[in-house]
């Protein structure tokens, strides 16, 4: 029998992806369900109210599942692992209060997290016959080698389920999945209570607990400041002055059906692709700069032989930019909330056409200075300057953001790099890789990984995760540019 990682790069010569396996429920795992209680538990006899902010409304009404895959040699060990898990799950849910109870909303349009005296997270425990630790190891921990995301993921809360604030959604749920010779621990969050900065920062406090359990260090600190969101809740509005949102945007009819595909570039590459998209007239490029406007310009030129676009339109980027560090004051890396802000070509001076984008007459440097100039033009004032044109928009949750309503031949980015969960210690040693297990796929995202453990092949590389057609993914992957500087590592997840 085929590797995993064999059996996809045989199936991708033949120009096809290889399919990804579904395994049933009934054959072949044994799932469990707890719902848990922080720790210690106290009934209290009110509940607890967390308002959401602006930043936290206007993001994608979804779950997002981060998957940490560990190695555990010993099976006789599955149940220390369940069990110190389970209480640092708990333990951490007494501190992180938000992260217990569900979304509701309020008389004047407004949505808060509910921690109720009866509120509990879902704790599932599955054991799976396979595909085994070593399986996943050969096939570079590429999601698909997974197999079926239903698997390592609780119902209801996957990346696939739309799950509006009027629905209460629960807020987090926990799942561990026991595979011959390893593990997968899948965090799940509904993308209102934080972004990948704050679910770094959850799952830190996590492995702090269960280390402490484990080796008898201390637990890790806590201060409410970290999840509290005012400083992005605007004052109230008079009810006079309050407006309707704007029709809801919906997924562009021009979209086929779309992978996401991982790749690894090596850091000398990088490096190269530096150099080669650094200014010749001064200025000051980063390597995500460079690697950006790279994979900008690939996707873009084989995605135009797909779509026959025009070249003479303006090219739609967009990126994701964390704003803590860039506020004033700072914000505290380990808040848990959302701070995003969106940096957009369109609001740019001077904006770039699809026909320059791809072009090799239009230097690299020049895609990498446009990149450049987007990320500074993010300020605190320009956030500032966005939470004050929402605050008048009655229900903010219907400004949330949907990507795939752009149309093709628009790719948003979005940087996780800073996203260290690969670091941490859990007393039973570090996760190995992390991935966020996806059911669906958002046509025109590409995501660069948080960097895996040190002392892998990979040290000093970098993963990205870049969206294909299906069926016209050979192209991509036939791309000689592309082929000399990443290396195809698998499938993420895919439709169609």
């Amino acid at each position: 029998m085929l590797s995993p990682l064999r059996w996809g790069v045989c199936s991708l010569r033949a120009g096809r992806l290889p399919p990804i396996r579904r395994v049933s429920h009934s054959a072949f795992s044994r799932r469990e369900t707890e719902h848990i209680f922080p720790s210690p538990h106290r009934q209290l006899a009110v509940e607890e109210r967390f308002p959401l902010s602006t930043l936290d409304l206007i993001i994608t009404q979804n779950y997002s599942t981060w998957a940490l895959i560990f190695k555990l040699d010993q099976p006789s060990d599955i149940p220390v692992v369940t069990q110190t898990l389970r209480h640092a799950v708990q333990a951490t849910l007494a501190q992180c209060r938000h992260m217990v109870g569900t979304i509701e909303g309020d008389a004047q349009g407004d949505f808060s997290i509910v921690k109720k005296p009866d509120s509990t997270v879902p704790f599932v425990v599955n054991h799976l016959d396979g595909p085994s630790y070593a399986e996943i190891e050969q096939a570079s921990f590429a999601s698909a080698s997974l197999g079926d995301p239903a698997q390592f993921t609780i119902p209801g809360m996957t990346m696939a389920c739309h799950c509006p604030p009027n629905a209460s959604p629960r807020i987090s749920g926990y799942q561990l999945t026991f595979i011959p010779g390893g593990f997968v621990f899948t965090v799940h969050k509904h993308h209102f209570a934080m972004d990948v900065t704050g679910t770094t920062s959850l799952i830190h406090q996590i492995a702090g607990h269960s280390h402490a359990l484990l080796r008898g260090t201390t637990p890790p600190e806590w201060d409410d400041a970290w999840m509290d969101r005012a400083r992005f809740i605007s004052p109230p509005v008079a009810e006079a002055d309050r407006v309707a949102a704007p029709p809801a945007a919906l997924r562009h009819p021009d979209w086929r059906p779309c992978s996401w595909l991982l790749f690894h570039i090596p850091q000398g590459q990088l490096d190269a692709l530096k150099r080669q998209a650094s200014p010749t007239t001064g200025g000051w490029i980063s390597t995500y700069d460079a690697l950006t406007a790279f994979l900008w310009r690939v996707l873009s030129r084989n995605r135009a032989q797909i779509y026959r676009p025009d070249l003479s339109a303006p090219a739609i980027f967009l990126e994701s930019i964390n704003m803590r560090r860039r506020l004033n004051p700072p914000l505290s890396m380990r808040y848990q909330g959302n701070v995003l802000s969106g940096g957009l070509s369109f609001l740019h001076p001077r904006p770039l056409t699809l026909g320059q984008v791809i072009s090799p007459e239009t230097p690299l440097s020049v895609l990498a200075t446009f990149i450049r100039e987007i990320t500074q033009s993010v300020t605190p004032q320009s956030l500032e300057a966005t939470l004050a044109a929402m605050a008048p928009v009655r229900d903010k949750s219907a400004l949330n953001v949907r990507l795939d309503s752009m149309p093709p031949m628009s790719l948003a980015v979005t940087d996780w790099r800073d996203a260290n969960m690969c670091a941490v210690d859990f007393g039973f040693g570090r996760p190995a890789a992390a991935r966020q297990i996806a059911d669906t796929v958002v046509e025109n995202m590409m995501m660069i990984y948080p960097r895996r453990s040190a002392g892998t092949e990979d040290e000093g590389g970098l993963e990205v995760v870049l969206p294909f057609e299906t069926d016209h993914v050979d192209l991509l992957l036939a791309d000689e540019e592309m082929g000399r500087v990443a290396t195809f590592r698998g499938v993420e997840a895919r439709t169609g």
